[in-house]
């Protein structure tokens, strides 16, 4: 544990980890009204007061004049967790059209830094996958799948789309007048589907976690280098 952490009261150490996990989460900090409730303070002023004493041990820096402007440090520097928790905002199919995309309410699931690195995290968010016609380029049922929304798309991305309200993953591909959403499959049974050239695509599949009954996750590589 850092010195200066280890010097908190057990009640200023309970502050500071609630803080901690609202900035890994959402990406930044939370205002003084969101920590009132998150930390069941008694009265802004509590919390100004909390704040006040990570701030003259070194633990943040606060940027005056701003709502959300909390930032963590550690000796001195910007403060990096090593992980991030990414929401989990649907399932989409990896058959024809066969999943409703709905949020998976207060769902998330925590990933390296690594994986995210130089990405907006706030356009992160993770869709797990249901069927099989995306195995051949390895997710397969069950696997979280890690989305970048954007729009920035390569032709044999594999992408997020809904459709109807429907989600899938397939790989894209471009014609002259249409999208074409492939299965990346061996079995015949999955077809590919084939939508207007303006129709926008939610994201960029950029990782996919697999996991094990015993807990344990493989990152599945997808694209070679470019």
């Amino acid at each position: 544990m850092d010195t200066k952490a280890a010097s908190l009261t057990g009640k200023q150490t309970k502050f500071f980890e609630t803080l901690k996990k609202y900035i890994s989460r959402h990406a930044e900090s939370p205002t003084v009204d969101e920590l009132i409730t998150l930390t069941k303070s008694s009265s802004p002023r509590a919390v100004t007061q909390y704040l006040g004493t990570l701030e003259r041990k070194g633990l943040i820096r606060r940027q005056r004049y701003q709502r959300r402007g909390i930032e963590l440090c550690i000796l001195g520097n910007s403060y990096e967790s090593e992980t991030v928790s990414i929401p989990v905002i649907a399932s989409a199919g990896c058959d024809n059209m066969k999943v409703f995309a709905q949020e998976h309410a207060g769902e998330y699931l925590c990933v390296s830094n690594e994986l995210v690195r130089g990405k907006n995290i706030k356009s992160i968010a993770c869709i797990k996958a249901i069927g099989d016609s995306m195995n051949d380029a390895g997710i397969n049922e069950g696997d979280h799948v890690l989305v970048e929304m954007t729009q920035a798309i390569m032709e044999n991305d594999l992408v997020v789309a809904v459709i109807d309200g429907f989600a899938v993953i397939k790989k894209i591909e471009y014609a002259n007048n249409a999208v074409i959403l492939r299965p990346v499959s061996s079995d015949p049974a999955h077809k590919p589907i084939i939508l207007h050239r303006n129709f926008n695509i939610f994201g960029k599949v950029i990782d996919v976690i697999r996991g094990y009954q015993k807990g344990d996750v493989e990152i599945v590589p997808l694209y070679p280098s470019r």
